[in-house]
């Protein structure tokens, strides 16, 4: 399992989403007419030259717009992922459940469909106040459920990052703010946000987010341990799905481990519902896909 390590900022990516708390108000009905693309910015960030305006949001603010988009919605959808690693190439297919209704935390459920070797192997997320998330893994040729030690979880489930793979809302890792300003990236207007990791993890201690001004969602991502760059995220399409601004396609790169994963967004759901008890370890056994 540890052969494909997370890939930060699964994407669950997955992830993915637009907000609630930025005027989306009410259910969302997922209508693939309705989808207006718009191009997300391929090019390194530029000091907006307004930098030293004053900015109409706290950070904290701005944090919280980010990581509330998808308050109170839930969606499920079907993701795909091209992976390279040191030249190996894989493709893989998964279904993705995510909500933070009914209970106020998040959670997201996965069930990788192929290819055969990991088909049915499912990954649960429970969000959890005040003490460390939950994480469990369903590997259907031990038939078992195990819970996982959070240092694993952050670091190697399947080559997923369910930070993204939540559209991107996931809090995985707590965080403080220690800096905010304007940039944009191909002219695109957004928030800077660079946080610090509140406690020791394999995955970052620096996190620099670039937040698009107008949806919330991060558009791009560099995360940083010991003064080096270890990852780079960047959401490379954004359509308006179901009345929600959602990331379709992402790209994440880890140089210094020669690691490529491309995120598709192919379905996506924001309206049927999702029974409570789904995202529980006894409906990781019984959601078991068929061949």
């Amino acid at each position: 399992m540890r052969g494909w390590a997370r890939v930060s900022a699964l994407a669950l990516a997955v992830a993915l989403f637009a907000a609630s708390a930025h005027g989306n108000e009410g259910r969302a009905r997922a209508a693939p007419s309705e989808v207006a693309r718009r191009e997300a910015p391929r090019s390194e960030p530029k000091a907006s030259e307004a930098e030293s305006d004053a900015l109409p949001l706290t950070p904290a603010a701005v944090k919280s717009r980010w990581h509330g988009r998808l308050a109170g919605k839930h969606f499920s959808a079907k993701v795909h992922l091209s992976m390279n690693m040191g030249g190996i190439h894989e493709e893989r297919e998964l279904l993705v459940w995510r909500t933070d209704e009914a209970v106020g935390a998040e959670r997201v459920m996965v069930r990788f469909t192929r290819p055969e070797s990991v088909r049915n192997v499912g990954v649960l997320f429970l969000e959890q106040a005040g003490r460390p998330n939950d994480y469990f893994l369903y590997q259907p040729e031990l038939r078992r459920v195990r819970r996982l030690p959070e240092a694993i979880a952050n670091d190697d489930v399947y080559g997923i990052d369910l930070e993204f793979l939540g559209f991107g809302v996931a809090q995985s890792e707590p965080t403080e703010v220690e800096a905010m300003k304007r940039e944009s990236l191909d002219g695109r207007p957004a928030f800077k946000l660079t946080e610090r990791a509140l406690r020791e993890n394999p995955r970052f201690d620096e996190r620099v987010t670039w937040i698009d001004a107008q949806t919330y969602i991060p558009i791009r991502t560099e995360q940083y341990r010991l003064g080096k760059k270890r990852l780079v995220a960047r959401t490379v399409e954004i359509r308006r799905m179901g009345g929600i601004d959602t990331p379709v396609r992402m790209e994440f790169e880890n140089a210094a481990e020669n690691r490529k994963v491309s995120l598709r967004v192919a379905e996506v759901d924001y309206e049927a519902a999702i029974p409570e008890e789904y995202f529980s370890t006894l409906a990781l056994v019984r959601s078991s896909t068929t061949k």
